[in-house]
């Protein structure tokens, strides 16, 4: 081959990939393909890791119950809409293959129901999860508002089905389910309603599950006093962690600095249906991840621990502080470790706020600072969430926005890192 012909067929493969990108990126094509060609083409599956790295928790502020990772790609309820991104890339689109829908209201097939009216409460959340080849959620009935029913869908967001009513008025007179999709089950608590988990008044002591893929009635997997104590649960494998805080109740609890500094931490396991006491110094969920084998947290301004979950021993494996931050969240993943440190500052009239001034701390995994770098965009609230791809590090400035930034990961320990907007 002559070097015009090689120059002829460069021009055409940069052409094509112009063209690629120039098309519409609100629309989803479903066309199988082995090539990343735009933001909007859904992947043959990656069947290459088991079904459980699916349904592990994810670590996150406010959105790990509605944020999912599968074989496909990623799924991201943000504001009533289920949002899709192919593998790879890192801009979200709406989940709607309709050509000429604006994606603006309910006759969009990604529109799933704005949260008030799915959760007729102040908790702003919705729990998505994966299972065999189709997407599952949770919402009350439009019926009645006391029953729960369980909704599947194809991973493009067509055909939803109700596959059962799992939670009726027996159940759900005056509380309300909370839970998250695991391992072909969807777990749940009873919360009273008004109340958050781990409120004073709850009285529901059942740890609940229904399987997804029949018409079986729930079950309780165990009744516990732990259980209306908690303030959250994760599950990973074939064990269930409970968040127990320490110290006097705060019904006004809404700042991590009126947290107390240590939880208790409870795991049961999921085979053998016992409940045990790990640890009575532990951290808030949202400074914690666990594996199969041990459990790891960040103490704000103290350090990192790690926990054995079968011999129970904790140590202290690094001191970490971080000046003037009121506040942190931590990430562990496999090739790194993010802190998310939060400055208290004042408004105008004097009166604190909390989340104005943010910065990203970048660890290898023995908890070295690679980089560090502020987060001027991440105003609202902590709906801060990391999400490590493999190749970039994705975040969210809010829980009620999609993934809006990244960092190119072969940046990390240069000079080079910066926080890219991900723009249309």
């Amino acid at each position: 081959m002559n070097k015009k012909l090689y120059l002829t067929v460069a021009v055409l493969l940069i052409l094509c990939f112009v063209l690629s990108s120039c098309r519409n990126e609100t629309q989803i094509s479903f066309t199988p393909t082995n090539t990343v060609e735009s933001d909007s083409v859904i992947l043959q599956p990656d069947l290459s890791l088991p079904d459980e790295y699916y349904t592990s928790m994810h670590q996150g502020a406010r959105v790990w119950h509605s944020y999912l990772n599968t074989p496909y790609g990623k799924y991201h309820y943000v504001d009533g809409f289920i949002l899709y991104s192919q593998y790879g890339n890192s801009k979200f689109v709406k989940l709607c293959t309709k050509a000429e829908c604006t994606h603006m209201d309910d006759n969009c097939d990604a529109y799933l129901g704005k949260i008030d009216q799915i959760v007729p409460t102040n908790k702003k959340t919705i729990q998505l999860g994966y299972y065999q080849d189709n997407i599952y959620y949770v919402e009350r009935s439009k019926k009645n508002g006391l029953d729960w029913n369980l909704i599947k869908m194809n991973m493009d967001g067509t055909e939803r089905q109700l596959v059962k009513t799992f939670a009726t008025v027996s159940l759900t007179q005056g509380k309300r389910c909370l839970g998250f999709f695991h391992s072909g089950y969807y777990y749940f608590v009873m919360i009273n309603a008004g109340q958050e988990m781990g409120s004073k008044y709850n009285t529901d002591n059942n740890f609940y599950r229904v399987k997804l893929d029949d018409y079986s009635e729930y079950e309780s997997v165990i009744s516990h006093d732990v259980i209306p104590e908690a303030c959250m649960f994760t599950l990973v494998g074939n064990n269930v962690f409970f968040y127990v805080r320490t110290g006097p109740y705060n019904e006004n609890y809404k700042l991590y600095d009126e947290n107390p500094a240590e939880y208790e931490l409870y795991m049961l396991s999921l085979t053998y249906k016992n409940m045990r006491l790990l640890t009575d110094k532990w951290a808030d969920y949202r400074n914690s991840h666990f594996d199969w084998e041990n459990a790891y947290c960040y103490k704000h301004n103290d350090g990192f621990y790690e926990l054995n979950l079968t011999s129970e021993q904790m140590n202290k494996v690094a001191d970490f502080k971080i000046e003037d931050a009121w506040g942190s969240l931590a990430y562990f993943y496999p090739d790194y470790n993010y802190i998310i440190a939060f400055a208290k500052t004042s408004d105008s009239r004097g009166y604190p706020r909390y989340f104005d001034s943010q910065t990203l701390y970048i660890l290898d995994k023995q908890y070295h600072i690679l980089n560090s770098c502020i987060i001027d965009a991440l105003k609202l609230d902590t709906g801060c969430f990391i999400d490590d791809t493999g190749t970039s590090v994705l975040l969210a400035s809010s829980a009620h926005k999609p993934i809006d930034f990244f960092i190119y990961k072969s940046d990390i320990g240069t000079d080079n890192v910066k926080l890219n907007e991900i723009t249309d």
